[in-house]
């Protein structure tokens, strides 16, 4: 499946950090579009949207000037964008207050600086992985 990922962080060498990590766990990227703050995130998700170019995930730093993760986030939910696409809260503490309000909010979950390739393969892919229908789901299927 390929993805188009919104990667939102106030530091360009994070934001390429982070795109060179998802091109090594092997995920086929259609698009990484960049955003250095949480306006420009959502100038970003109005365009996808107007444009009909669904975005597959957001990752997002919490600490930044202008608008943080946070406030995206509430604005975000608030606005109605990108409805269902997970979002990743990137964080170099886990016990931050915002984070912890960020994952209450809605966030689907937290990658914490620094962080390895194995925890944001494990991540995405969980994210990003289809939850096959239970067997009571299919009907009379015959094997």
């Amino acid at each position: 499946m390929s993805v188009r990922v919104l990667i939102v962080d106030d530091s360009v060498v994070m934001r390429r950090i982070l795109e060179s990590a998802l091109r090594h766990v092997n995920l086929d990227l259609a698009e990484v579009l960049h955003a250095a703050n949480g306006v420009e995130g959502l100038a970003a998700l109005e365009e996808s949207a107007t444009e009909n170019q669904p975005l597959n995930l957001i990752l997002c730093d919490v600490h930044m000037p202008v608008m943080n993760g946070l406030d995206f986030l509430l604005e975000k939910q608030r606005r109605n964008l990108a409805p269902g696409v997970p979002l990743l809260m990137i964080t170099a503490d886990a016990t931050d207050p915002q984070v912890l309000q960020a994952v209450g909010a809605g966030a689907h979950g937290t990658i914490s600086k620094p962080f390895t390739l194995e925890r944001i393969k494990t991540c995405v892919e969980s994210l990003l992985t289809p939850v096959a229908p239970a067997p009571s789901d299919m009907g009379d299927a015959q094997p």
